[in-house]
């Protein structure tokens, strides 16, 4: 599972004076062909900095922390056991610092060597994806997971403490401070795990109950509740019913931000829907955070120099080169969109998105588009 500690860790790192090499690379989804196509990628890739691993003017240790980062790349690619997607390589071999991603979705393939890691791409695909608390908890135990990416691992155990014997009053207030425990261990794992949402399941008579101990936080954390049997439950039940949660959960959002969204445009907000305005509002980085109707492609054109992006045409008005073309105008105006700072999010929900493909939340009016 890709923790909290990780990304932190990769995004807290420098080099102290050494290069960090940072290389993300697509996974195909074709199992025969992936790791053929892994290997002709990431040789492309560490081709482009095999000249640095050469220049003297960096320094020896620099030159040789670059060498050793190469070749600890490429035993990861030997070892790859990678899922379609993307992976992000982030190493500083005279730091003894390696760190490995897997992405869930592609990002284009790159190379970069700084102080730091270059961590947009990351980010841009991981903040898309909700970190989940699933809790189960019954009157004298509980258990806690972390659910994110479709993983999901054990977080904590609780058991009741003591004995209340056949006192009917101590037993109450014995379940009332397990349940009191439990929120503590719930604002913990919030604090520690930077957890953004809350799945609560238990038996039917006690689920409510125990909802009522949850402060005002953690109560506008919770996404959904469910039902378990405690004599018979099993993890996979567990987990089968949290993503259910979660998944209803991300398409209720991705219908409001698109609502909230067609809405400020239609207002002559900071916003855009469509592509044309989009791909402008991308050309001059106006956007703040793209929303993208799940799998569509569209073929357009770009300026290398400018980055200008369009729909269609043989120059660039900016700076009168030739543009160049592309198969998907919207794979480029997302990267466009990462490297310049924003976010990104992929809509699968049912939405007006189905008709004009992109929608954005602008930082600024954008300004009028250049002739031609």
């Amino acid at each position: 599972m890709i923790t909290t500690e990780t990304i932190n860790r990769i995004v807290g790192f420098t080099g102290n004076g050494l290069p960090v090499v940072s290389l993300y690379i697509r996974v195909p989804t074709d199992l025969s062909s992936r790791r053929a196509m892994v290997h002709s990628q990431v040789d492309s890739r560490l081709h482009e900095i095999r000249p640095t691993a050469e220049d003297h003017a960096l320094g020896h240790d620099a030159m040789m922390s670059i060498r050793g980062d190469i070749d600890r790349i490429g035993e990861a690619v030997e070892e790859q056991r990678w899922s379609p997607g993307a992976v992000a390589l982030f190493s500083c071999s005279g730091r003894g610092f390696f760190e490995q991603v897997q992405l869930p979705r592609g990002v284009r393939d790159r190379v970069i060597v700084d102080d730091t890691p270059w961590v947009r791409s990351m980010l841009a695909v991981l903040d898309e994806y909700h970190r989940c608390c699933v809790a189960v908890v019954h009157r004298n135990s509980a258990r806690t997971w972390e659910l994110y990416l479709d993983e999901m691992r054990e977080a904590g155990t609780l058991r009741l403490s003591g004995d209340p014997g056949r006192n009917d009053h101590k037993a109450d207030e014995l379940i009332k401070r397990h349940f009191r425990q439990v929120v503590t261990m719930l604002e913990e794992l919030s604090r520690t795990d930077g957890l953004e949402l809350l799945a609560i399941g238990g038996p039917r008579p006690e689920l409510p109950r125990f909802l009522d101990f949850l402060p005002s936080d953690l109560r506008g954390l919770v996404a959904g509740t469910f039902t378990v049997d405690e004599a018979t439950f099993t993890v996979g039940d567990v987990k089968q019913q949290a993503s259910a949660i979660v998944g209803r959960y991300e398409r209720s959002e991705e219908e409001r931000l698109v609502a909230e969204t067609v809405e400020t445009a239609a207002a002559a907000g900071l916003a855009a829907v469509g592509l044309p305005p989009c791909l402008w509002a991308g050309s001059v980085a106006a956007v703040g955070h793209l929303m993208v109707q799940d799998g569509a492609i569209i073929p357009g054109v770009i300026c290398d120099h400018d980055r200008w992006l369009a729909l269609a045409g043989q120059t660039c008005p900016l700076c009168e080169r030739p543009v160049r073309r592309v198969p998907d105008i919207i794979d480029e105006l997302i990267e466009v969109v990462i490297d310049e700072g924003g976010s990104i999010k992929h809509v699968s929900a049912d939405t007006v998105l189905k008709e004009h493909l992109v929608a954005a939340s602008l930082r600024f009016p954008l300004p009028p588009q250049p002739e031609g």
